[in-house]
C-alpha cells in the first residue's frame, strides 16, 4: 500500500526551491524510501492538473504527456519505497477529491496520505502573484477585486475523509526552520515520517523582478504578445531570463512595493479571512484592516505601476533601449543607444556592473544582434 506525502501550495510560497531541492535529490531520496518524479526541475507535478482538463500557460496537450509520463514512472516504481512526494501548487485550489483522483491513477491501493501547505500574508502574496501574472499576460489580477479564501481552502483539505493529516505552516522567513523554506519543508516530512533528514539541499529559488522590470515587461507583454495573452511567449520567456540574469547580484532596479492605496484594497478584502487563519493556526499573519476613510476611490488599475511605488523612469528607460523590440536600431546595427544605456545602467548600479553587462551580451546573442558586448 502507497504512502504519500502531498505538497499543495500556496503558490509564492518557496514551491520551487522545494521542487527544485527534491529534483536534485531524487537518487538519495530513493535511497531513504521517498519517491519523487517531474519531468522539469522548479515545475513540480503541475502538469497533473491537464489529467482533470485543467488549464497551464503552456502547451497543455505536451504538459499532458508529462502528465502521464510521471503518473506511469510513479506507478512502476512506488513498490521499491515507503512513500511517495507529490507537488504542485495547484493543488491547493482543487476540490481534494481532484487530488486523490490524481493520486489513484498512480494507486488504488492507498493506506495513507498526508498534505503539506504553505500559506503568507495577503499583501506579499497579491504583489508576487501580479508579478507571476504578468511574465504570461499583460493583464494581473486588480487589488480592489482579490480575494484569496485560503481558510475555505484548507478547510476542504482538513475534512476531507481520506486525507490523514495537513500540517500547515507559514510562509515567513522569521517562522521557518532555518529561515528556509526547504528547510522547513523538510523538517515537517521528518516530523510526518519520523526520519532524522532528507539530505536535501536549502536552496533559494529567487524570481523576483523589480519594479521597473516588471513595467518592461508589461509593456512588452501588451505590445508584441497581446495574441497570446495568458500563454508563455519566446520573446518574453528570453526577457524574463535576461532580466533574471541581470539581477544575479541583486536587483536592478528597486524592489516591488505595493502603494498604500493598493495595499488597503487588498486588505479590505482578505482581513477577515488572515483573522480566521491566525486564530485556527495560532498565526501571526499581518493584514491590517484599513481605516475608514483610507479606501481609494474607482480608478484604473490596468498598468503594473499602478500597484507600485517608486517606479523609476530612467531604469524602465534604460531597459527597454536594451530590447530590440522597443529599440529596432540595435537589429540595424546602430549599437549606440543600447551600448549607451547598458553603460548608464551599470552606472546607476555600479556593484551590479558585471551582471549586467553579461545578461546584455547574452540576450542580444539570443536576439541574434550583431556587434555584441566587448569587455
Amino acid at each position: 500500500m502507497a504512502k504519500f506525502i502531498v505538497h499543495i501550495g500556496d503558490g509564492k510560497c518557496g514551491s520551487s526551491a522545494m521542487q527544485a531541492a527534491m529534483f536534485d535529490a531524487r537518487t538519495t531520496l530513493k535511497e531513504q524510501g521517498f519517491l519523487y518524479k517531474s519531468h522539469h526541475r522548479t515545475s513540480g507535478n503541475f502538469c497533473l492538473g491537464t489529467l482533470l482538463g485543467k488549464s497551464t500557460r503552456g502547451n497543455n496537450a505536451r504538459q499532458r504527456e508529462f502528465a502521464l509520463q510521471t503518473i506511469a514512472q510513479l506507478s512502476a516504481e512506488l513498490d521499491d519505497v515507503d512513500y511517495v512526494l507529490v507537488s504542485s501548487e495547484a493543488f491547493l485550489t482543487l476540490d481534494p477529491e481532484e487530488v486523490v483522483e490524481i493520486l489513484q491513477m498512480i494507486t488504488l491501493d492507498i493506506e495513507r496520505i498526508d498534505v503539506i501547505a504553505y500559506v503568507r500574508d495577503p499583501l506579499g502574496m497579491y504583489l508576487s502573484l501580479a508579478q507571476q501574472s504578468i511574465k504570461a499576460s499583460y493583464r494581473f489580477p486588480r487589488p480592489d477585486t482579490y480575494v484569496r479564501p485560503l481558510d475555505r481552502f484548507l478547510d476542504k483539505f482538513q475534512s476531507y475523509p481520506m486525507i490523514d493529516s495537513v500540517t500547515v505552516r507559514m510562509f515567513d522567513r522569521s517562522q521557518l526552520v532555518k529561515a528556509n523554506a526547504v528547510a522547513d519543508f523538510e523538517h515537517v516530512i521528518c516530523e510526518l515520517t519520523g526520519k532524522e533528514g532528507l539530505g536535501l539541499e536549502h536552496i533559494n529559488e529567487n524570481t523576483s523582478l523589480s519594479s521597473e522590470q516588471m513595467v518592461v515587461l508589461q509593456d512588452y507583454r501588451a505590445k508584441f504578445c497581446r495574441d497570446i495573452d495568458g500563454k508563455a511567449a519566446p520573446g518574453s520567456s528570453r526577457l524574463i531570463d535576461f532580466m533574471m540574469t541581470m539581477n544575479e547580484n541583486g536587483l536592478v532596479g528597486n524592489k516591488p512595493t505595493l502603494s498604500s492605496d493598493a495595499a488597503a484594497l487588498v486588505a479590505q478584502g482578505n482581513a477577515d479571512i488572515i483573522d480566521r487563519l491566525n486564530r485556527l493556526y495560532g498565526f501571526t499573519l499581518r493584514c491590517d484592516r484599513p481605516e475608514v476613510g483610507s479606501i481609494p476611490a474607482e480608478r484604473s488599475w490596468s498598468h503594473i505601476s499602478n500597484i507600485l511605488t517608486d517606479v523609476q523612469p530612467g531604469y524602465v528607460h534604460h531597459i527597454k533601449m536594451l530590447v530590440p523590440a522597443f529599440n529596432p536600431a540595435l537589429e540595424a546595427g546602430d549599437m549606440e543607444k543600447g551600448l549607451k544605456s547598458m553603460h548608464k545602467l551599470i552606472e546607476l548600479e555600479p556593484s551590479k556592473a558585471e551582471a549586467i553587462e553579461r545578461a546584455t551580451k547574452i540576450y542580444w546573442t539570443t536576439e541574434s544582434i550583431a556587434g555584441l558586448v566587448s569587455s
